[in-house]
């Protein structure tokens, strides 16, 4: 359903007559109403959850503009969206503090010099927060530039104040095109995980052979056999039967940090695993309390933007070298190799195991989900989902049966009072 808004200005950059008679032949209805509306209007909000095709028809939006002539910015709230974003749609993309030109303390683009171009695609909204969405509006001129906004309305709300996207969608404030169908090509994995929002948990995929798509281990109630099948998982399941890369193919997802499920310990546990297995490395113990020290192959990941290293939040990278004469390690992330020095190291973790937080904006071959109830007053239906939806090819949950189904019934209870103001917004943008 589309919805108008203060900003329900028509574009006027395109004959919409055209278009229509354009519009290419495998969009399904939303998708096609999604592609008319970011045709017509000035800003838009396409929104959907997995496997209704959002990014594909992201890729399609951008072509037209490109194909008529027109400057396009692509980015994401993270570095790893915006790389996710770019091989989708097959054009360059950035975070949104790089296309602001933030380095660190101001940001370059304002409103006294906006973005130098025609329209801006923002991917993963349910990512942005108010201030950085304050930011981004600020530094677009309305009567030049138009705003495509694209998210999944059913992720968790960002870490940051505010959830933008269910205030657009709750109070109007833009068009809105809603995705609500699932493609054909989106599979069992994507129907699964939508079903989950419904408050219902599948059990396994049935397939006469080969790997399935999803499996469901809810016998466990102990936290302790939950943590030892994990550990069987990576010795001898992951790779030997499933064919993924235990490090570059495999991520687990737990909701929290502390405790022996939470993503602290189980990187401890998968460290050394992983060291002993494919590097034949005895990995030293970790006294309480106490960070553990990296090694070579290390899968690790950056926890702040770091503008002098040019590596962003949420960037995951591996280990490739140590000079411990420098004190310095060679970090391989997606943004390219990086030099980490002392002081910067405290900003680098464990990446083997991640919160359901920042995984988002990730995608990963194969997602473990570990739903248990010794963690249920964290559990709700939009931080089950959001773990699951990172999975492309396997989805595996494990936990047991009464926290997984209790994670699935639980509404969310974040209830955020910050607004998305439409203060500062120009006058040229809005229809009054």
């Amino acid at each position: 359903m589309t919805h108008s808004g203060v900003f329900a200005e028509n574009n006027n950059r395109f004959d919409l007559d055209e278009v229509a008679a354009c519009v290419p032949p495998e969009l399904n209805d939303c998708q096609r109403r999604a592609y008319l509306a970011a045709a017509r209007h000035k800003a838009v909000l396409i929104a959907g959850g997995a496997g209704v095709g959002k990014s594909y028809v992201v890729g399609r939006i951008a072509r037209l503009y490109v194909g008529s002539g027109y400057r396009v910015a692509l980015a994401a709230p993270t570095g790893k969206a915006a790389k996710r974003i770019e091989q989708i749609v097959d054009m360059p993309a950035q975070t949104v503090h790089r296309l602001l030109k933030y380095n660190g303390h101001e940001f370059a683009r304002n409103e006294t010099s906006p973005l130098d171009c025609d329209v801006v695609i923002v991917d993963e909204v349910s990512m942005l927060d108010v201030p950085l969405c304050y930011r981004l509006f600020k530094a677009i001129d309305f009567t030049k530039t138009n705003i495509v906004l694209v998210g999944d309305h059913n992720q968790l709300p960002p870490v940051g104040p505010g959830n933008i996207i269910r205030d657009i969608l709750s109070n109007g404030l833009i068009p809105t095109v809603i995705l609500d169908e699932v493609v054909r090509q989106a599979g069992l994995l994507k129907e699964n995980s939508i079903a989950i929002l419904n408050g219902r948990v599948a059990g396994n995929a049935k397939t006469d052979e080969g790997r399935k798509s999803w499996y469901l281990v809810d016998k466990y109630t102990d936290q302790m056999d939950i943590l030892n099948f994990i550990i069987l998982m990576y010795e001898r399941v992951l790779h030997e039967r499933l064919g993924y890369d235990i490090v570059h193919n495999v991520q687990l997802l737990a909701p929290m940090k502390k405790g022996l499920l939470g993503v602290d310990n189980l990187n401890i546990v998968l460290q050394r695993l992983i060291q002993k297995k494919c590097h034949g490395v005895d990995v030293d113990d970790v006294p309480a309390g106490r960070r553990p020290r990296f090694y070579l192959h290390d899968k690790v990941i950056q926890l702040r933007n770091n503008y002098e290293l040019n590596v962003m939040n949420g960037s995951i990278g591996t280990i490739e070298a140590f000079d411990a004469d420098a004190d310095v390690y060679t970090i391989l992330f997606d943004e390219g190799e990086t030099q980490v020095e002392r002081d910067d190291i405290k900003d680098i973790a464990l990446a083997y195991a991640l919160t359901f937080h920042k995984s988002q904006g990730s995608e990963y071959d194969c997602g473990i989900v570990v739903v248990h109830k010794s963690q249920s007053y964290m559990h709700h239906r939009n931080l089950f989902y959001t773990g699951v939806t990172r999975a492309k090819k396997t989805a595996i949950i494990i936990g047991d049966r009464w926290g997984i189904r209790n994670c699935a019934k639980q509404r969310i209870t974040d209830r955020r009072r910050t607004f998305l103001s439409l203060e500062g917004f120009p006058a040229e943008a809005a229809t009054g």
